[in-house]
């Protein structure tokens, strides 16, 4: 069940993608998803989890730019979740010859359904929408372009001049957009919160890769097991640090994680020496 997935750029693997969702306070797994899909539609689904894990929306929800997709902005915005997902650069294509006239220097007036461009001329739409891969849109621009002293500037386009499409989902980026201009701090935590656990599990335990690979289901109980040996540890640690608390719980805590790990490395060395004969 494992697919051809885009990793970053152009490169791909067949692979599993595994989505987590992580506390900030202790950097402690709280859910975790074994899925065959790229970053670009997950977030919808995690948020939900997330929701209905912790029985509440009241959260801000960090991402990183693989997820900015504008229907998963939406799912979030329709479960009242804040996020703060990194905004992705402007494709080459898309630029204009002087930065200054992107189309995100062009101010949208919702009460007229309008753009102004830098140059203080409005961007009308014929009210016609249009369908896009995965949304739907306007288009807007002004004839003014035809005379404007600063054309060779904002477009490179010879007949239309300049066009500025606005997406049905547009507002819940804008809004995003917004939400992560004023908490730069704060999505700055991103990478510490979420990549905590993975760099333990894959660089200091070794666990770079699924062991059982035939299904989905299988994929996502290998992970499982080592989440849980991951929580186990980690709030093992928290506990330890805590002076209140009993050193009975502590031993009792301790032992039983040094229990869950031997069945682990168990698990994982079988695995080893089936795939050994089936080299032989």
């Amino acid at each position: 069940e494992s697919r051809h997935i885009i990793i970053r750029g152009n490169i791909t693997e067949v692979a599993y993608c595994v989505q987590s969702t992580v506390d900030a306070d202790h950097n402690i797994p709280i859910d975790y998803l074994v899925t065959n899909k790229n970053d670009s539609k997950a977030m919808g689904q995690m948020l939900r989890r997330s929701k209905t894990i912790l029985r509440t929306n009241n959260h801000t929800a960090l991402f990183d730019k693989g997820y900015h997709t504008g229907s998963e902005l939406k799912t979030a915005f329709d479960l009242r979740i804040d996020t703060l997902v990194a905004i992705p650069g402007i494709g080459r294509a898309s630029q204009a010859p002087d930065p200054e006239y992107n189309s995100e220097h062009f101010v949208y007036n919702e009460q007229n359904d309008t753009y102004t461009c830098p140059q203080g001329n409005p961007l009308k739409s014929n009210g016609s929408t249009y369908k896009g891969r995965n949304y739907r849109f306007k288009q807007y621009k002004t004839n003014k372009c035809k005379n404007c002293p600063a054309r060779a500037l904002c477009t490179t386009s010879k007949i239309n001049g300049k066009v500025i499409q606005r997406s049905e989902f547009t507002q819940y980026i804008e809004q995003n957009a917004k939400r992560v201009l004023e908490n730069p701090q704060a999505y700055k935590r991103r990478q510490a919160i979420v990549e905590h656990p993975y760099g333990t599990m894959k660089r200091q335990w070794g666990f770079d890769h699924i062991i059982t690979k035939q299904t989905k289901l299988r994929a996502s109980a290998d992970v499982g097991f080592i989440f849980i040996a991951y929580n186990l540890t980690r709030i093992w640690n928290i506990i330890k640090q805590d002076n209140t608390t009993g050193f009975d719980m502590i031993e009792t805590l301790e032992t039983a994680i040094n229990l869950f790990l031997a069945c682990i490395a168990t698990f994982a060395n079988h695995n080893r020496k089936i795939k050994m004969a089936l080299a032989v």
